[in-house]
């Protein structure tokens, strides 16, 4: 964790400097080690004004605080920028989390369905390409499979007619089929 102070019509003493490095000692662990701070202190007429920049590898913050004592001041600004960084920390913890199950969730697809993505590049174009089993059900079994899939669609053959039928739903949230 680096702190950097920077007293703007004020001098930065030592007491000071350690009150604000050690409520600046909590993000340490929230983001880890890594931590770069810039912390602006300031007075205007009656106000203490206190800045503080927070930058690491994933998250760039600030947080701003104004009162009559320096303390407070400082108080407010840690408070929003603590805010801050768990909102952020929480979204990558989602993020991940999100990812890693559907992941998951399509390696089981796949194995279920037996089939074998293979991607085909061509210039710039890339192609991904699935090979599917052609199933054999009824419409309101699709639609059940399409509700619980996450696919936008469904390929399949139509147990009642005999023919491959594509299910879908459209920008609206309704289904649609095409038949062939």
């Amino acid at each position: 964790m680096k702190v950097e102070i920077t007293g703007r019509q004020i001098e930065i003493t030592p007491a000071i400097r350690t009150h604000i490095q050690k409520k600046l000692g909590k993000f340490t662990r929230i983001l880890g080690e890594d931590i770069n701070f810039h912390v602006v202190v300031g007075v205007e007429k009656e106000r203490q004004k206190v800045e503080i920049q927070l930058k690491s590898k994933l998250l760039e913050l600030t947080g701003k605080g104004s009162s009559n004592k320096l303390n407070d001041s400082v108080q407010l600004a840690i408070e929003k920028l603590e805010r801050q960084a768990l909102k952020q920390k929480g979204k990558m913890i989602v993020g991940k989390r999100q990812k890693a199950a559907r992941e998951k969730s399509i390696t089981a697809e796949t194995e279920a369905n037996e089939s074998v993505p293979r991607t085909v590049k061509r210039k710039t174009v890339t192609v991904r390409e699935e090979t599917l089993n052609k199933k054999t059900m009824p419409m309101e079994e699709a639609l059940l499979e399409l509700e619980q899939s996450e696919y936008p669609f469904l390929a399949f053959r139509n147990s009642e007619s005999g023919e491959m039928n594509v299910l879908y739903r459209n920008k609206k949230g309704s289904l649609r089929v095409i038949r062939s």
